[in-house]
This record gives C-alpha cells, sequence and structure tokens, in this order.
C-alpha cells in the first residue's frame, strides 16, 4: 500500500485527481492482479526507428498490439478513436496517425493484445468499487465492454451490476455474492449450454484486493488520501485469467471527520416521551403550536407533565407554562420547538445549556433546506454537538418535521388540526403493530389519509435530519418486540446511513418483522451515473434498493407499490407463504383471466391444478351447489355470480386446509344477487367475514378484492375489520401476494 501510497502522492502533486491508465494498471500490478504486459510511448519519440520499435513490441505476446492514446483529457478513448487494434506490422504507421489525431497527449500506450470474445456474455466484465457515504466502500459486477451501459439498462433492475457493500460482506460474503450475480452464472458455466470459463477463485481474488484497497484509502482511515471509485472495463476472461484491460481511479484528500450519532435513549424520549413541552404557543389564536399543544391534550397525555414554554404568568388550555427550559420543573424528554426560524438557534441553546431537555422535535423549517440557510443550519449543528457534551442524551429530530405521533406514550404532535385528519392516539387491532418512519411528514399524512385503516403506534417525520434521522428511529422501533412492521419513506441517506439501515432491516428480518422501503431519488438525473463510464454505473437508488433489499426490505417500486405492501405487511404478519403455491378464485370470468395473466413465470407465486384430494373436494362443493354442469374444477377458479356466500366459504374452507395450498386470493364482483355484499342483506355473515376468521384459523396470507365502486365500502370494511386486505383490481391483488411471498 506504501507505494500506491506514492503513486498517489505524485498524481496530486502534478494537479491530478485521477490515475493514467497506465498507472492504474500498475496499482493493480502491486495488489497481485493480473495485467496486460505494456510500455509508454512519448509522442516525442514518435516516428520510432524499426529497431526501437522491435525492441518496445517483441515483449509483448501475440502479432497484434493494441495501441491506446495516454491522455488526462481524453477520457472515453474507443468512442474518440484513441483504440487501435492493428498487427504489429503496422504499428508504425498507426503510430504517426495517432500522434497527428491527438497532438496534446502524454503519449500511445501500446499494450499486449488478450484474444477473448468480445461479443459473448461473461467474457468481458465490469468490476468497480467507490466509496459511498452512506454504505461506506461498495463493489459493484456486471457486464462489460464498450456497451456495458446499453446492455445494463436493456436488463430489468436487478440483473445487472450486482452490488455489495464491503462493510455488510460477511466471512463467506464474497462467495454468496458471485452465487447472486447474474452475469458470473455465464462465467462460471451456470447457464444452459455454457461452460466454465474462469474458477470462483479468481473472482475472489480481484474482489478482495478491491476490498483491501477502498479499505485502506478511505476517509477517516490511515491513508492521506481516499480513492473514490476505481474501475476496470472491461475485466477479460481470457485462457480462465481475468485480465484488465483498461482502468479509471480517482482519489482525493481524506476527510478527518466523525459524523455524532444520537444515543438510543434520546432517540426513546422522542418515541415515549413521559414529559412533553410546546415552544411558540399562542394564547391568542390558534396557531401552530396551538393546534400541536391541543392535539397533546386530546391525545390523552398527562396535563401535570405538559408544559408550555412563554414568559408569561399562568396557563394556557389548562398547561402551565414557563419562561424558559431551566424553569421545567421537571426533565422534559420531548420539547417541541415551533417557532420562526430566527429565533430557534436561541431557543435550542437554552434548551442545550439548561441540561433539563433530552430530546427536541423541531417543527420550524428554513435551516439548510433553502438557498441562504446554510447559516442558521451550521449554527444549529454547533448547539447540537455542544448540547451532546453537557448530555449525551441531547439530540434534535428535524428541522422541517411535521412531529411524532405515539400511541404507547399518549402524544400528537402533528400540527393538522383533528377535522382535518383524524390520526390521534388509537390503533387498528386487526392489523399488526406498525411503526411509520417518514422523512417527508406530507407523505406520512397523505398515505394515513388514504388508507384511513392504517393506525401505526408510532407515526414519526423525521424532516431535513440535521442530528436524528430516519435509519436512527428504525434502528430503534425494531427492537420494540410490539411492532410487526415498519414503513419507511426515505429521500437521503446520511453518512454510515445505508449500513444502520440495512443492519437495522436485517436484525428486522431476524425477528421476523417486515421492513417496507420507498426511496426517493430515481429520477433521470438522480440516475444520471448509471450509464457512466465509472464504477458510479450503480447510481444511488439503484445502490440503495439492492443493498436494501439484499437485507430483507420490501422496496417499493412506487406509490401504490408502498401502499399495497403496507397492506399485505400489515394485515398478513405472521402468516408465512410457504413456496408460493397460490389458489386464486372469483366469481366473474375476466378476473379469473386478470389473476392467471398476473402470474409471471417462474416468479414467486405459483397457480398450479388442484391435486387429486383438493380436486375431489371442490367438485363436490360445485355439485352441492349444482355449479359442477357450468364450472370445472380448476385454478384460478371461476365460480361465477351464481354463486351464494356459502359455497365461496365452503370453497375457501378446503382451499386453505390443504397442505398443498400456501395461500388464497379471493375476488368477488359484488353486484351478484347471490351474495350478500349490501349493509341490508346482513354483512356479518358474508363471504369476507367468514373468510377473515378462516384466515386466522389456518395462518395464511389471503388477499380479498372487491371489483366495484364506492356503494360496496361497507363491504370492503366488513372484510378489513375482519384482517384481510383488500384491493380494488384482482390483478393487483396477485401482484401484491407475489411481492408479499418474494421476502
Amino acid at each position: 500500500m506504501k507505494e500506491i501510497e506514492s503513486l498517489l502522492a505524485q498524481a496530486a502533486q502534478e494537479g491530478r485527481s485521477s490515475l493514467s491508465e497506465i498507472e492504474v494498471y500498475d496499482v493493480l500490478d502491486k495488489l497481485g492482479l493480473t495485467t496486460p504486459k505494456r510500455a509508454l510511448i512519448g509522442l516525442d519519440r514518435i516516428p520510432l526507428g524499426a529497431a526501437e520499435l522491435q525492441d518496445i513490441l517483441a515483449p509483448l505476446p501475440g502479432e497484434r498490439v493494441v495501441l491506446k492514446v495516454s491522455s488526462h483529457e481524453t477520457l472515453h478513448k474507443t468512442e474518440s478513436g484513441g483504440v487501435k487494434v492493428r498487427a504489429k506490422t503496422e504499428a508504425e504507421t498507426v503510430l504517426a496517425q495517432m500522434k497527428a489525431a491527438f497532438p496534446k497527449a502524454d503519449g500511445i500506450l501500446a499494450v499486449e493484445f488478450i484474444p477473448h470474445a468480445v461479443f459473448s456474455l461473461g467474457q468481458e466484465l465490469m468490476l468497480g468499487a467507490r466509496a459511498d457515504k452512506a454504505f461506506g466502500p461498495i463493489m459493484t459486477l456486471g457486464i462489460g465492454g464498450t456497451d456495458a451501459e446499453g446492455l445494463t439498462s436493456a436488463l430489468k433492475p436487478g440483473f445487472s451490476p450486482a452490488i455489495a457493500a464491503v462493510e455488510l460482506v460477511g466471512k463467506d460474503g464474497w462467495n454468496k455474492f458471485l452465487d447472486q450475480t447474474w452475469i458470473w452464472r455465464y462465467v462460471s458455466g451456470k447457464v444452459r449450454g455454457g461452460r466454465r470459463q474462469a474458477e470462483d477463485a479468481a473472482m475472489l481474488q480481484w474482489l478482495e484486493a478491491f476490498r483491501k484497497l477502498l479499505s485502506h484509502f478511505c476517509d477517516n482511515g490511515s491513508s492521506a488520501w481516499a480513492i473514490e471509485e476505481i474501475e476496470v472495463n472491461p475485466l477479460a476472461v481470457a485462457h480462465e485469467r481475468l485480465v484488465a484491460l483498461d482502468g479509471v481511479l480517482r482519489f482525493r484528500q481524506a476527510v478527518r471527520a466523525a459524523r455524532s450519532f444520537p444515543s438510543p435513549q434520546a432517540v426513546w424520549s422522542l418515541l415515549k416521551p413521559a414529559t412533553v413541552a410546546v415552544a411558540g404557543v399562542s394564547e391568542k389564536k390558534m396557531n401552530m403550536g396551538r393546534i400541536i399543544l391541543n392535539n397533546v391534550i386530546e391525545a390523552g397525555f398527562d396535563k401535570s407533565r405538559l408544559f408550555v414554554l412563554k414568559d408569561q404568568a399562568g396557563d394556557i388550555d389548562g398547561v402551565k407554562c414557563f419562561k424558559n427550559p431551566a424553569a421545567f420543573p421537571e426533565p422534559v424528554d420531548m420539547f417541541v420547538v415551533a417557532v420562526p426560524s430566527p429565533e430557534v438557534p436561541a431557543l435550542l441553546r437554552q434548551a442545550a445549556d439548561s441540561g433539563r431537555v433530552r430530546g427536541v422535535v423541531l417543527i420550524s423549517g428554513g435551516m439548510g433546506e433553502k438557498a441562504g440557510s446554510e447559516g442558521v443550519k451550521d449554527e444549529v449543528l454547533g448547539i447540537i454537538a455542544e448540547g451532546r457534551k453537557k448530555n449525551p442524551d441531547f439530540a434534535v429530530s428535524g428541522g422541517n418535521s411535521l412531529g411524532i405521533v405515539s400511541v404507547p406514550a399518549k402524544v400528537n404532535t402533528f400540527f393538522i388540526p383533528k377535522r382535518k385528519l383524524a390520526l390521534g392516539a388509537e390503533e387498528n387491532p386487526a392489523h399488526a403493530r406498525t411503526a411509520f418512519i417518514s422523512q417527508s411528514g406530507a407523505f406520512v399524512i397523505s398515505v394515513v389519509s388514504k388508507m384511513s385503516w392504517l393506525k401505526p403506534a408510532y407515526c414519526v417525520s423525521v424532516g431535513n435530519q440535521m442530528d436524528v434521522t430516519v435509519c436512527d428511529y428504525v434502528e430503534q422501533v425494531v427492537e420494540d418486540e410490539t411492532v410487526k412492521v415498519v414503513l419507511v419513506y426515505l429521500e437521503g441517506l446520511k453518512e454510515e446511513d445505508g449500513l444502520k439501515l440495512s443492519c437495522g432491516v436485517a436484525r428486522a428480518r431476524g425477528l421476523g418483522k417486515t421492513v417496507i422501503v420507498y426511496k426517493a431519488g430515481r429520477t433521470p438525473t438522480g440516475q444520471k451515473a448509471v450509464m457512466g463510464h465509472t464504477a458510479s454505473i450503480a447510481g444511488d437508488f439503484v445502490v440503495a434498493r439492492s443493498l436494501l433489499g439484499r437485507a430483507g426490505a420490501l422496496v417499493a417500486e412506487d406509490f401504490d407499490h408502498f401502499e399495497d405492501l403496507a397492506q399485505m405487511a400489515c394485515f398478513c404478519h405472521g402468516r408465512p407463504a410457504g413456496q408460493g403455491r397460490l389458489f386464486a378464485l372469483s366469481n366473474a370470468g375476466f378476473e379469473t383471466a386478470g389473476m392467471a395473466d398476473s402470474i409471471a413465470p417462474h416468479g414467486p407465486v405459483s397457480a398450479a391444478a388442484p391435486e387429486s384430494a383438493l380436486g375431489r373436494r371442490l367438485g363436490a362443493v360445485l355439485a352441492k351447489y349444482k355449479l359442477d354442469s357450468i364450472v370445472d374444477v380448476r385454478n384460478p377458479l371461476d365460480v361465477t355470480p351464481m354463486a351464494p356466500d356459502a359455497a365461496l366459504i365452503e370453497i375457501a374452507a378446503a382451499v386453505l386446509e390443504s397442505p398443498d395450498i400456501d395461500g388464497l386470493v379471493a375476488a368477488v364482483i359484488p353486484l351478484t344477487p347471490a351474495m350478500k355484499t349490501l349493509p341490508e342483506e346482513g354483512l356479518a355473515d358474508s363471504f369476507p367475514a367468514k373468510l377473515g376468521e378462516l384466515a386466522q384459523a389456518w395462518g395464511k396470507p389471503v388477499v380479498f378484492c372487491v371489483g366495484c365502486g364506492s356503494l360496496y365500502e361497507p363491504y370492503v370494511e366488513q372484510a378489513r375489520r375482519r384482517g384481510l386486505p383488500v384491493f380494488r383490481s384482482a390483478d393487483r391483488a396477485v401482484r401484491a401476494m407475489a411481492a408479499f411471498c418474494r421476502r
């Protein structure tokens, strides 16, 4: 590593932040990796004499040679005509032509020609590594070559590149990483008609070398330099060897700075406060602070442990006022600050200096999220750091936060009037206990407003994450044994937060819990790096989706998908999907067709024809209700609008009792006169009422679908009260079940 250190220092002294191709080869050589033989020819030496040219080319094996322009100004050599593969006998002419075409180049690199099949999958790879502030060093392995970006973009998400965070790879992690890498299946001969082209050990050597390189040259490490990214593309597979045929390395000075994390006690003081104070309450009007105060009171919080920060005697709405934080009669777990942003630093300093405040919920915005407010943000960060020296459990959640709702603590600090959102300190016993942690407060209230059945035990709006982050909250709520589902909305990840969130997700999965994540920032601009000529072929969203998914999170592709996954997780918690053997049932032909179309071949769910025992039982039910003359036993099963509730209930019971079935999607069109689907018809004995009981009894995931309009909302609510997730289209219901089974 000392020699590589010297190489980086020399480049930096020359004013460079990247290495030339030949320098990258030198780095790889020092790591014990395979590179081609080469020689750099200065432009001032061209034209060369025949003997001199022979001396340069003779050590390069074969009859052909690769001639490359070496220039810090020419990044895309192939596209600009800076790479020529020629017979050695043509080298003299080509060198002269390249000198004329690139007069400012550092020289021409003569490189050994490595024979390999350029257009055969698995013959050219791309291996990259880069420093990621959220996940630490990450590795990418995918399709290589000049059209790597085109081929990668043509594949479904998740196929290429494969991504791993170095810090999350365990003892045998690289072997597992290779097993899960799509392109390596071609190299290892695990595709139909394939043959092994290189041993796993060869790639493991490269992966381990890159790991050591980025672990040494990183921020807060032992080196003065940090490698931002290194890429070898293509990494050719030739004669069972992996040989670098091009290389890029960018670096910078290492940074010595460690992020200060809030303590677990600080986070729990915000999640389960025993004492609450509110600043910014008006005694004359219903301003934001007053709404917050009233929401806390209405949630049932003990008024004797609720305080108002206001320099006046008496009380507001029965809550006593105190002129400054030092005057609070006891330590405050949650201090809600809803004052204009210019007043925030002074108020936070009072809170920090008092030593009587643990957690601050900073409602106020305008600190770092808009141009010109960076100074206020820096001042606030300084106050937090100083406050933590006096009190290690001092922490700030926000700013620009909507607040926190905690059912266990009977606290609601959202500044939304109750008449506009009925989100108080109550839960829905029909679904698993849930925590909703979101960077965006608007996202929380939008989802909860639309999905009125959703009653999380914890609703946290984190805001701009100046101190406490989404990942800090997730890390803690996962440890609450009563919480079974964690919903997460993320916009940005701070230093080390990706690692923290991945570990939290893995911990949740190990405890039998489900974490659902929507990661914002997936626009074309945000993913510009995906198609770049660097190890950043994996953009931020691609990295987060891959690593969080690998840890066990369900990563939503869009808002509707997020809501579908939330329904499945909340209502089907504790009901394992087994092998994903699905039975689909409907009273409408178009729904059975749509459900069948939504079951992807080789996907997480399948719908096989019923086995003999189940088939006979279903046939008997159809005969009992005189449906056998118009319906055959199959899967999906269309019982037609002639089937009454009793027939559907008996079919569902037979299906769920069968050891050959792992889950059920039951879809009905409720307009049929044969079924009870309206309140006046008696919903207590309806199909969804009994289906909910069967789902609980057999412990299998069951999804219900009502494909009609608002007249049937009571029917939908009947199903949800019985613990069933309800969808309004059968195909979407099947896709949601498939996503749930993919865990």
